[in-house]
């Protein structure tokens, strides 16, 4: 199938997928815990029967049962040496089911049923959250790519997904390896962020612009709770959107873990999700082949079902947008004036060029936060300098300010193989600095930015140098223009540099730039952005050189500026400018800037230059909270997850007469707390909460020997901690476990896939005070009930709490269990209140 056909099935009506397979097996006699890809091979006609009731109700795709064929998954069961021969089989029965279930009539009518090669996560966190590096993640997602294409699937779904980075690299790795359509679905949260964060809008930005052909949800909740996701991703995506919800939520029913929305109810709610603007609907866990059924025959009473309404948002979606890997940065040709901060950069700063030999991004970090808190929109990285490695020095910087910083990135390099390297692992969307007509760029980089979905800075510049009027100025913007339409972007990808010359060179230079802004804004519709620096050099008191052009490039259209954003008078002038504008909001937003921060400029003898930004009322993470130290280092390496320095602060600490225990109590466990109340705030979100959890474990790391020495402190108290049996996710327990260790607890740590037996008997052995079990999965969520009955079974005092993907309060209620926890932080909290209430009813 190439993505031409998929479209156009599309377009033609409304593309039915299937319902949920792993739920339907285990009602056939599928076993909790075994490998579902054996057990499929071993027992196919059961998967077969399955997919041709999929059929008979009415699907046109079938998901070949390839979910959890990727190698990683399958070292778990010590099956990754046959990760091609079980890939291809699981093909070969869904196949298999399409031509026995195609009756001789539908298929002499042409009736078509597609198979979809089903990839998924891996379990393994990507780097710089987790251990797995890109790379060797995208060539394990080709691996099981290859082998599925081969197999003869029509197109690939990547679904399932909670990480946007791991999104990517399946797409990578599946454009890299074949040309067919691909489809990716996330999964989000009732916050409506997956669990890494990434919201719809950033999902279906990204997606769209990395050339997936339908984006969407899955999983998740039921269809009445995903009309927003839906709504949201079409705002952002001109291809279509996918709806695969479950069968409602689970509960338990006589010991057994059910869906509470029968067919009807389930078909009924399908409706609003197709009139938001959903085109490829199907059913994900609870789902039967009946739900299907009833949602087809209801999307063709409803007459619902010709047609896709994707055709309908072409050209009009929001496209001239950056994102992080969580938040999305649109660009508004009249909308708020951006800057793009330009301190990140070596050339003149030798500080900075010293602490790069060494490997340091220290002042990186530094220089990225203070200039997103002094009103910076896009960071720009620059990584030029003699002396170090500046593809490898820009991975680390990209990895690393994709942690500490809330802002899309502008990836700037001389030289191609350094931004596409950058593009490769940014795990958002963002923007290249720069194209011109040079050769080198204009060949290598359109294509890297089509491959990536990167926007790009059109520069006007060709290889003679600069034009030497307006007339070639825009002949050479057309020519790039020409060649990146070729390649499918669009002008909404592009921004244009106005080309700022030197007034005292040149007379005209400023008006010669505002001519380039107002033709690239009136008459071609792109974006516009420049440099202010050029146009003072050689004279005096340049801020205000600077601060007048930029107001006035403002009025003639300028949508960003790349400059300092630590230089108030530039700024407040920004601010004023788009006032004057009247854009919106800029009332509000310009009496909040500059009462924040109020700036003086009298006669007198006064330099201009150092007119810059002043301590005021800006909020950041550090301002949450009125008792936030200041100037404790600890803290704020904790907060910040600094985790290649926390070790020397805490042996300086130590080596300046700290005392051990104190540095806990006073710098870390705030720290940490801190943390957590950002996370509840969603101003972090998971990959920061690991990032600092990790740290302050370095940090107690260092402390750890100093206190076993005068061992005076008991531990809060000791918590048994698993993933139940048959369950091989841990990410969330490993989080948990983390984060207890770091507030004092006593954590014994079972790992995944833990017999009930196993844990009681730990429990038993270390005297715990708490047992904590995780489940991801509605099939193994079972097995915390036996654990609970087993506790009673045995009068043991021990507490038990729960929590998981697929776990709810009523769940916990319902079983027995003493606590349930929706996060690592509140796992906390839940500990220390189970506790203290015991303690107190002694």
């Amino acid at each position: 199938m190439t993505k031409k056909e998929f479209r156009d099935r599309i377009k033609k009506s409304k593309l039915i997928l299937d319902g949920a397979t792993g739920s339907n097996l285990q009602k056939r006699g599928m076993p909790v815990g075994v490998c579902p890809e054996e057990w499929i091979i071993e027992n196919s006609e059961v998967l077969k029967q399955l997919q041709i009731e999929y059929i008979q109700a009415g699907s046109d795709v079938l998901y070949a049962p390839t979910f959890s064929g990727n190698r990683i998954k399958l070292e778990e069961y010590g099956l990754d040496d046959k990760l091609s021969e079980i890939n291809t089989k699981l093909v070969e029965i869904s196949k298999a089911a399409v031509d026995e279930g195609l009756t001789d009539e539908e298929k002499k009518a042409g009736r078509e049923v597609y198979i979809a090669g089903d990839i998924t996560m891996t379990g393994k966190q990507v780097y710089p959250v987790g251990p797995l590096m890109f790379e060797e993640l995208v060539d394990i997602y080709k691996e099981q790519i290859r082998c599925i294409a081969d197999a003869g699937i029509d197109f690939i779904v990547v679904e399932t997904m909670m990480s946007l980075q791991e999104c990517r690299a399946a797409v990578i790795a599946a454009k890299e390896v074949c040309e067919l359509p691909i489809m990716v679905t996330l999964t989000f949260n009732e916050d409506g962020r997956t669990l890494y964060g990434t919201n719809p809008e950033t999902a279906a930005l990204v997606m769209t612009t990395l050339g997936v052909d339908a984006v969407g949800v899955n999983c998740s909740t039921g269809p009445d709770k995903m009309i927003e996701i839906v709504k949201t991703m079409t705002e952002y995506a001109d291809i279509p959107i996918v709806a695969k919800p479950n069968a409602g939520l689970p509960k338990l029913e006589d010991g057994v873990t059910i869906y509470d929305m029968g067919p009807e109810e389930f078909a009924r709610e399908m409706m609003p999700l197709v009139e938001a603007g959903a085109d490829v609907v199907g059913g994900c866990c609870g789902t039967t082949p009946e739900h299907i059924r009833l949602l087809n025959e209801l999307l063709i009473e409803k007459g619902y079902k010709d047609g896709g309404s994707f055709e309908k948002r072409e050209g009009k979606v929001l496209r001239r947008a950056l994102s992080t890997e969580r938040n999305v940065l649109p660009i508004d040709l009249d909308g708020d004036f951006l800057i793009i901060g330009e301190r990140i950069n070596p050339t003149g700063k030798k500080a900075l060029q010293a602490q790069l030999r060494e490997g340091s991004l220290d002042m990186v970090c530094e220089m990225a936060e203070s200039q997103e808190e002094f009103g910076a929109s896009i960071l720009d990285v620059n990584m030029g300098m003699n002396g170090i490695d500046e593809k490898e020095m820009m991975l680390k910087c990209v990895n690393e300010l994709t942690l500490v910083s809330n802002l899309p990135l502008s990836i700037d390099s001389s030289h191609p193989s350094v931004v596409e390297a950058a593009l490769r692992i940014y795990p958002g969307r963002a923007l290249i600095n720069s194209i011109s007509l040079e050769p080198e760029k204009f060949e290598k980089l359109i294509p890297v930015a089509r491959k990536y979905g990167a926007m790009f800075i059109l520069l006007p510049l060709s290889e003679a140098g600069l034009p030497k009027d307006i007339d070639e100025k825009k002949e050479i913007i057309h020519t790039i223009l020409e060649r990146a339409y070729e390649f499918d972007l669009t002008k909404d990808d592009v921004v244009v540099d106005g080309l700022v010359a030197t007034i005292g060179a040149n007379r005209n230079a400023a008006k010669e730039t505002m001519e380039t802004i107002s033709y690239c804004k009136n008459d071609i519709g792109v974006a516009t952005a420049c440099g202010l620096s050029n146009i003072s050099f050689g004279l005096p008191e340049r801020m205000f050189v600077n601060s007048s052009f930029m107001s006035i490039a403002i009025s003639h259209g300028l949508t960003m500026a790349i400059a300092n954003p630590s230089q108030d008078l530039l700024m407040h002038s920004m601010f004023a400018a788009d006032l004057l504008m009247n854009k919106p909001e800029s009332d509000t937003r310009y009496i909040n800037r500059v009462t924040g921060r109020k700036l003086s400029v009298l006669s007198g003898d006064i330099d201009a230059s150092q007119v810059t930004a002043q301590a005021g009322n800006t909020t950041s993470a550090a301002d949450i909270d009125s008792d936030v130290p200041k100037d404790d280092k600890l803290f704020e390496a904790v907060v910040k997850g600094r985790s290649k320095k926390i070790e020397e602060l805490v042996k300086e600490a130590l080596d300046n007469g700290a005392d051990a225990q104190s540095i806990i109590d006073k710098s870390l466990i705030p720290a940490i707390t801190h943390v957590g109340k950002l996370f509840d705030k969603q101003i972090y979100y998971l990959p920061q909460l690991i990032s600092s959890a990790e740290t302050m474990e370095l940090g107690i790391g260092v402390l750890e020997p100093v206190l076993a020495q005068n061992k005076d402190k008991e531990p809060l108290g000791t918590i048994v901690m698993a993933t139940v049996e048959h369950d091989i996710h841990d990410i969330g327990k490993n989080l948990v476990v983390l984060m207890l260790k770091n507030y004092g607890y006593d954590v014994i740590d079972l790992g995944k896939d833990v017999p009930a037996e196993t844990i009681i008997e730990a429990a038993k052995e270390h005297n715990a005070d708490i047992i904590g079990l995780s489940a991801l999965m509605t099939t193994t969520m079972m097995e915390m009930k036996k654990v609970v009955n087993l506790v009673k079974e045995n009068n043991m005092d021990t507490l038990v709490i729960i929590g998981g993907a697929v776990i709810t309060q009523g769940f916990a209620d319902e079983i027995g269990a003493d606590g349930y926890s929706e996060d690592a932080q509140n796992a906390v909290e839940v500990v220390g209140k189970l506790l203290a209430e015991r303690d107190k009813n002694k």
